[in-house]
C-alpha cells in the first residue's frame, strides 16, 4: 500500500510540474503574439497618421494667406500628437509583453 501511495504522489507531482511548464510556455507564446500585435498596430497607426497628414496638407493647399499657415500648423500639431500617442501605446504594449514574458 505504501508503494502505491508513493507512486501516486510522485505521479501527481510530476503532472503538476509539467502543467506549470506548459503554462509558462503558453505565457511566452502569448507574450510573443502580444508583441507581434503591438508591432502591427504601431505600423498601422503610423500609416494612418501619414495618410491623415497628407490629406490635411492637401486641404491646406487649397487655402491662402493666414488661413493656409494656420491650417499647416494645426495639421503638424495633430500629426505630432498622433505620433506621440501611437509611440506611447506601442511602448506600453511592449512593456506589458515583456512583463508577461518575465512572469512566465
Amino acid at each position: 500500500m505504501n508503494r502505491l501511495m508513493i507512486t501516486l504522489v510522485a505521479s501527481l507531482f510530476a503532472m503538476s510540474v509539467g502543467g506549470v511548464a506548459i503554462a509558462a510556455d503558453t505565457a511566452k507564446m502569448d507574450a510573443k503574439s502580444m508583441m507581434a500585435t503591438a508591432e502591427g498596430d504601431y505600423k498601422a497607426a503610423k500609416a494612418k497618421i501619414h495618410g491623415d497628414a497628407e490629406a490635411a496638407e492637401a486641404q491646406c493647399k487649397k487655402m491662402t494667406g493666414d488661413a493656409k499657415k494656420s491650417c499647416k500648423k494645426d495639421a503638424e500639431a495633430k500629426e505630432k500628437a498622433a505620433k506621440a500617442d501611437a509611440k506611447a501605446a506601442y511602448d506600453k504594449a511592449k512593456a506589458d509583453a515583456k512583463a508577461m514574458k518575465k512572469a512566465a
